[in-house]
């Protein structure tokens, strides 16, 4: 077949075309079979740098994880500030990693993770700017650490001068509920007394069983001023972070007794105040940025480990929380069931795997145990029994969920919001020159105020401020119309600090809604004779 020459260069044009057309999807085009979905779970065996032929969704996970080994071999920079001793002896306790692996997991997907603070004076920023609280340092390190493409968001939830007694009923109201991340500065305004181990206990149960099941570390800031070179809450804080598997950085142990022997270091390291001197509860800019980096070489060498394990996969998401897979009922001797059992745990430690008990005498048939040690599949599950409890062998026996009700005068939300069903005396007040520290307050004895409040275990608690200096005055509180049931609530201690506590004025309850009301007393325990009262907050549970 001719073509005429006026057409040639009209078919070469289609040659040419036609060709490249092919080229580009020859390139582009593979079977589906061999494509990766996203997010994907190589086997085991599967390293995934060598992966091949993944979709785009795909390459970004890749290039998640080679971001995040490249960091894991460069020099470490926390090692080389700090010292690897220094940070060691900063964590207080580590546990078992599992909650900040998932956390780093959700970030190699690519999901949005946001990461919460609660915490007293010292996490609000008290003395520095809002970019220079340890809560943004650690934000921008794991903003850079995971990548551009990670969208990470970051909560401060810190309020002033309020303890883990407040935060165990109120945190709903400061921190959004899909964390998957928070961190607890709270060991500073507790005091090292014993009913800080249950207040710390209810808050990490309602943290934990939040509906991201997010990862939660206690971190304690260096301060010489909260009950001795020991520290103060953080004592009765550790026990209860070791029981829940939860990680602890502590500032202090560090530096303390390093700043005993240099004193001089005291002022290049806190704030200072009103008339110059170290504010020796508060650390300036330098100490806040200091505690960020150790909470963040935490979180690094947590992904450095996994990212070189031999089996280590990005693994799909979960919308519901991981089980702990229980042993086959009624498997008592060799089976099939058993053989499957045995099979699914050979990865794991020896001493984790599930056994054959020797049958007992005159006995045939031998039953199946689980192993000795924790299985990888309850690392992070919420222990049935509270840290204090005597021991109950009864695995029906389980604390119930720790859901409270908050009513507080540092809320906006309606719903949340300290809000009278009927007063006679007492108003909104905030200082003037602390905004953050509004109250619900009384200063005429006589002055009554009532809440409606719903119960579902029976408790229920006010909140208020204690001071050795304001001048604050009592109050009795009651539910319904037993009123010889009152308690009387000091605004009076011996304390010099300026700081909220809760008080129980009912625990014996019935499920429902109750009345509770508060009465301003006569009687003052000032010695100035004060009269003044200051309500934070009610909860029930």
């Amino acid at each position: 077949m001719l073509i005429p020459p006026s057409k040639r260069p009209h078919v070469l044009l289609a040659l040419l075309l036609g060709v490249s057309a092919l080229f580009f999807l020859h390139n582009i085009y593979q079977p589906r079979s061999t494509f990766l979905p996203v997010p994907f779970w190589p086997t085991p065996t599967t390293d995934v740098t060598s992966l091949t032929g993944l979709e785009a969704g795909d390459y970004r996970v890749r290039d998640r994880v080679q971001r995040m080994r490249d960091v894991c071999a460069a020099p470490d920079r926390f090692e080389e500030e700090y010292g690897r001793t220094n940070l060691r002896m900063s964590r207080g306790y580590e546990g078992s990693h599992e909650k900040i692996r998932q956390l780093l997991q959700k970030a190699l997907r690519g999901e949005k993770i946001t990461i919460s603070a609660i915490g007293g004076s010292i996490t609000k920023g008290h003395h520095v700017y809002d970019n220079e609280v340890w809560v943004w340092k650690f934000w921008e390190w794991l903003n850079d650490f995971v990548g551009e493409d990670v969208e990470v968001t970051s909560v401060n939830g810190a309020a002033p001068a309020i303890g883990s007694d407040y935060f165990s009923f109120c945190f709903p109201l400061h921190i959004p509920e899909d964390s998957d991340l928070v961190l607890v500065e709270l060991g500073v305004n507790d005091e090292g007394i014993p009913e800080h181990v249950e207040n710390m206990e209810n808050l990490l149960r309602g943290l934990l069983e939040m509906p991201n099941r997010p990862a939660v570390v206690l971190v304690e800031a260096l301060a010489f001023s909260n009950g001795g070179m020991g520290g103060g809450g953080g004592r009765m804080h550790l026990p209860v972070a070791q029981y829940y598997d939860v990680p602890v950085i502590n500032q202090r142990h560090p530096l303390a007794n390093h700043f005993a022997r240099y004193p001089q270091l005291v002022r290049p390291y806190f704030a200072q105040d009103w008339w110059g001197n170290p504010d020796t509860r508060h650390v300036n800019s330098r100490g806040h940025r200091d505690l960020g980096m150790l909470v963040a070489s935490l979180v690094q060498d947590v992904a450095c480990n996994m990212l070189a394990q031999d089996d280590f996969v990005v693994h799909p998401f979960h919308s519901e929380p991981q089980r702990i897979m229980t042993l086959p009922q009624g498997v008592t001797n060799e089976s099939e069931e058993f053989a499957d059992t045995v099979t699914y745990q050979t990865t794991w430690p020896s001493q984790a795997r599930s056994w054959l008990k020797d049958p007992a005498e005159g006995e045939t048939e031998r039953e199946i145990m689980p192993g000795m040690w924790n299985t990888p599949l309850e690392l992070g599950a919420m222990p049935r029994m509270r840290v204090l409890a005597g021991w109950n062998p009864d695995v029906n026996h389980v604390v119930p969920p720790f859901h409270p009700t908050c009513l507080s005068a540092r809320s906006t939300d309606p719903k949340f919001n300290l809000t009278p069903t009927s007063s006679e005396g007492w108003e909104y007040w905030v200082h003037p020159d602390y905004l953050d520290k509004p109250y619900l307050v009384a200063t005429v004895p006589g002055s009554t105020v009532e809440f409606e409040l719903d119960t579902l275990v029976g408790m229920i608690k006010v909140y208020s401020l204690r001071s050795r200096t304001f001048g604050l005055g009592t109050a009795s509180c009651w539910v319904g119309n037993d009123v010889d049931l009152a308690v009387t609530v000091d605004g009076y201690w011996e304390s010099d600090a300026n700081i909220g506590r809760f008080t129980s004025v009912r625990e014996d309850l019935a499920p429902g809604t109750h009345r509770l009301t508060c009465e301003l007393l006569h009687a003052t325990s000032d010695p100035g004779g004060g009269h003044e009262f200051r309500m934070i907050s009610v909860m029930s549970l």
